[in-house]
């Protein structure tokens, strides 16, 4: 895997490694993994925004509904092979 170098205060610096030290891990893998749930986070967070703005005023049995009838036609499609 390549790797990139980023600049930090030496502070937060500091402060990682004082994490890292304490959960037996290092600064890289701390940040490494920190920035992924950061990155899911916003990928989460943007799926919500779409799924608000396509719900917009639908109640509740309104989308039940939607999504069994998708349900179903997935089953169709899986069922004759497509």
């Amino acid at each position: 895997m390549s790797s990139k170098t980023i600049a930090i205060p030496n502070e937060l610096y500091e402060r990682l490694q004082a994490v890292a030290v304490a959960e037996s891990t290092t600064v890289e893998a701390l940040v490494t993994k920190a920035i992924e749930r950061k990155l899911a986070r916003r990928w989460l967070e943007q799926i919500e925004r779409e799924a608000q703005a396509r719900r917009g005023i639908m109640i509740d049995d309104e989308i039940e509904a939607l999504v069994e009838r998708a349900i179903q036609e997935s089953r169709g499609q899986a069922a004759s092979g497509e």
